[in-house]
């Protein structure tokens, strides 16, 4: 990470505490998608996740992906530091802090593509940007939780839901299907809750000062 970056960085952090933007992210996430539920009465289920983004409540299930992969960017550049130790090599560290940004990238571009079925170009952009964030996200994941693993600054509970996170994931790539999709939101918006609440606990764990 530049110099110039962890500058501003700084000078962010000084205004909201890093783990703030993790909890807000989420937040903002889950208000986007129960708001978008609730504005479809024939939602349940067995229809994808992404469904929400072409129905009644689409702009607050799109914008609420905007603003939360953003804030889970910032957030994830705030917890990126915080995760070095001698006993994890630099190539690793870099690696995860790459995919992480590809992977929120990705999931911002959700909301900026949504899957109307009546316009291929779309499903096929959706359906690449999706795919894209889960990978990435897959690996990001499993290269944080093996730093948590390795270090000792964050307690098992994170490496084993980390891990959890990413079989979800896997399993949902393999089957494409709406409750493993549903199972894989829960499940990485508790392991971003989790790890909100665990750096804003353990004030001994702050990069940013």
């Amino acid at each position: 990470m530049s110099g110039q970056l962890r500058q501003v960085l700084n000078k962010i952090f000084k205004v909201i505490p890093g783990p703030y933007w993790g909890l807000i992210s989420m937040i903002i996430g889950l208000l986007g998608d129960i708001i978008a539920i609730l504005m479809t009465p024939d939602y349940n289920v067995n229809y994808m996740v992404s469904y929400l983004g072409t129905g009644p409540g689409a702009l607050f299930f799109n914008l609420g992906t905007i603003l939360s992969g953003t804030l889970a960017l910032v957030f994830y550049l705030y917890l990126i530091p915080i995760l070095k130790s001698n006993n994890v090599i630099e190539k690793i560290h870099r690696t995860a802090l790459i995919f992480a940004i590809l992977s929120c990238t990705f999931f911002i571009l959700i909301g900026f593509f949504p899957s109307i079925t009546t316009n291929s170009v779309l499903i096929i952009v959706h359906g690449f940007v999706a795919m894209s964030s889960l990978i990435c996200g897959s690996i990001y994941i499993s290269l944080f939780g093996y730093m948590m693993l390795k270090g000792e600054k964050f307690l098992k509970y994170h490496v084993y839901s980390a891990a959890i996170v990413v079989v979800i994931e896997i399993a949902f790539l393999l089957t494409w299907t709406p409750f493993i999709e549903w199972m894989a939101v829960i499940a990485i918006t508790h392991w971003i809750f989790s790890l909100s609440f665990y750096t804003f606990i353990r004030k001994d764990l702050r990069y940013y000062q």
